[in-house]
């Protein structure tokens, strides 16, 4: 599953029976293509400090840590603030050719 919010993936959820079997990237990939149709340049996503089986997986699919910060979240509960890592990646978009000229 994974969810986009403006130019951030939002989030982003592979199972436990499917992990290793290169569902993230397919969504990583989706998610990116989505970008590309959207016009977004850089996207962003939030990984929590220290999840490095995900930082891993978003390296690989060429994102960059850029940093830290804090990630205000909304919950039930009431406001909750979680240090995060900040992934970027340019996105490069695919020019859509026409079929005929006039």
């Amino acid at each position: 599953m994974r969810m986009l919010k403006d130019d951030e993936l939002n989030q982003l959820y592979v199972s436990a029976q499917a992990r290793g079997s290169g569902v993230a990237a397919a969504l990583i990939k989706d998610a990116e293509s989505s970008f590309a149709t959207s016009g977004v340049k850089i996207a962003w996503l939030a990984c929590a400090i220290g999840n490095c089986r995900a930082a891993r997986i978003y390296e690989k699919c060429g994102w960059r840590r850029i940093g830290e910060f804090v990630y205000h979240l909304d919950t039930i509960e009431g406001p909750f603030d979680l240090e995060v890592w900040r992934y970027e990646k340019k996105i490069v978009g695919t020019a859509v050719q026409p079929r005929w000229v006039n």
